[in-house]
């Protein structure tokens, strides 16, 4: 009889155990993946990618502070959140590259920083592939690509 009740309570919290992690896996599934920034790494990545004519004048300080500049930038948009910030926007979000180029060249002139606008560019592209390669951006929508000149989308 004992043996009866330990088949029936193995049997009972393995089912809890499948459901559960059923339920988990499938809300999971639901969700999109989390796509982490690393400075470090995408420094590097922004760097390596330059032409050289760029890279010997650029330090990896200054494609540092570029990228975070540009990472300041998508912040203000809604774009990027902090690690740990569970603020989830609904529908696509959207920011204009010619509006990075002048935020992060403003901040340049702020500090001073002699750069050639060309290189701005160059790093911002380096970013936006850093940010494809982890999977922060997603592809093109196409209500987005047929937007007017107020970004208000035809369709």
């Amino acid at each position: 009889m004992i043996f009866v009740f330990i088949v029936l309570a193995a049997v009972l919290v393995l089912a809890i155990g499948l459901v559960a992690v059923g339920q988990l896996a499938g809300r999971l599934a639901a969700e999109a993946p989390t796509s982490l920034y690393d400075l470090d790494e995408a420094v590097e990545f922004v760097a390596d990618g330059l032409p050289e004519d760029v890279t010997a004048d650029l330090t990896y300080d200054d494609v540092r502070k570029m990228l975070t500049w540009h990472l300041d930038y998508l912040r203000d948009r809604g774009i990027a959140r902090s690690q740990g910030v569970n603020e989830l926007v609904s529908g696509p979000l959207v920011a204009a590259e010619d509006d990075a180029l002048a935020y992060v060249l403003g901040r340049a002139a702020d500090a001073e920083l002699s750069i050639d606008d060309v290189w701005v560019a160059q790093v911002i592209a380096g970013n936006e592939r850093y940010l494809e390669a982890i999977g922060a951006i997603g592809s093109q929508l196409d209500a987005i690509a047929d937007a007017d000149e107020n970004g208000d989308p035809t369709a």
